[in-house]
């Protein structure tokens, strides 16, 4: 069951940061069992389907998690953890991979843009929620970082690379529409008042509605995306033509920042066609060709998050890969508005 690896609500909510933040720490029996599985004692999350390596979109689940437990000794010791190993001072972001076997676990310098963004999230909400100033300051940092290096104009378009490096082509733009945390970039829009971030936000779900519109056999958001300096847009060729892994994100994402979106239509529509237990894995948007095995448990929580099944807090046992456990307490998190 293959996962491609990455390559190389408003301020209104802040207000209620607190109310949301007990709600949750009344009952962090999800968050502790994600803490004995994937949490090192050095702040690292372990990546435990791909080879014990930790990466920067695990370390901002991490935060966010903490954070919505109410776990700032967690919280603080990921961060560090963070700093001191992913932290890339010449562009202000952070390593997409650290792997731990390697004589150098950091030898890719490229950055993952979903990490950076949705730590970037976290440490904005933090700042308020913890009342610590530091931590708003750290995500302004990031997201000036995010807006200078990872941000390009194409085709009519306002797109966020997915990192600095491979995927800004000369006629072309690489992008993964999963990278588009659209609450992250609200949020940081409102925040910031940096036009770039409400750019990103209104032209990702431009993308993402365009996605819909083009010659497909299945109207479900690809994994990777080509946009030519037209700015149309194909699933892109270095990748086989599959919504899967990566863009189960999509509705993920769209959900947390508006559960009525026309843009998860195609995905209701989609998920209802099947059993709930007979839903393939993965779909190639060009042939229609599907996995002949069934969305895994963290997959499956986002099928029910759009598709309007109860999502309770989930429970995690040493069978649950890293990322399914990451997708069932994202999901219970945009479920509860956090």
């Amino acid at each position: 069951q293959e996962r491609t690896l990455k390559l190389n609500r408003s301020l209104k909510l802040f207000a209620f940061l607190p109310m949301l933040l007990s709600a949750f720490s009344c009952n962090a029996g999800a968050w502790d069992q994600y803490k004995s599985l994937y949490l090192q004692d050095n702040g690292a999350v372990t990546d435990t389907y791909n080879n014990n390596m930790t990466h920067s979109e695990g370390q901002s689940y991490g935060l966010l998690f903490a954070l919505a437990y109410n776990d700032k000794e967690a919280f603080e010791r990921i961060l560090k953890w963070t700093e001191d190993n992913l932290y890339d001072p010449e562009s202000g972001l952070h390593y997409w991979a650290y792997k731990p076997n390697d004589a150098d676990p950091t030898a890719d310098h490229n950055n993952a843009s979903d990490g950076d963004l949705l730590m970037a999230w976290a440490l904005l909400k933090a700042g308020k929620a913890f009342n610590d100033p530091a931590y708003t300051r750290k995500a302004e940092m990031l997201a000036q970082a995010i807006s200078d290096k990872c941000t390009v104009s194409f085709g009519g378009r306002t797109l966020l690379l997915p990192g600095i490096q491979s995927f800004y082509l000369n006629s072309a733009v690489i992008v993964n529409p999963s990278y588009l945390i659209l609450p992250a970039l609200r949020d940081l829009a409102a925040h910031t008042h940096q036009k770039i971030f409400d750019n990103l936000y209104q032209d990702g779900k431009k993308l993402l509605k365009d996605l819909m519109d083009i010659n497909l056999k299945v109207r479900l958001t690809p994994d990777w995306v080509n946009v030519d300096a037209q700015g149309s847009l194909s699933p892109a060729a270095q990748w086989p033509a599959r919504s899967s892994y990566d863009a189960i994100r999509v509705p993920l994402y769209v959900y947390w920042d508006d559960p009525s979106s026309p843009l998860l239509a195609p995905w209701r529509q989609w998920f209802s066609s099947f059993p709930a237990f007979k839903t393939p894995a993965w779909v190639n948007v060009t042939t229609g060709e599907t996995a002949d095995y069934a969305l895994t448990p963290g997959l499956a929580s986002v099928r029910d998050l759009i598709t309007g099944i109860p999502v309770s807090e989930p429970v995690f046992t040493d069978q649950d890969d890293y990322y399914n456990a990451s997708l069932k307490l994202l999901c219970f998190l945009a479920a509860n508005k956090f």
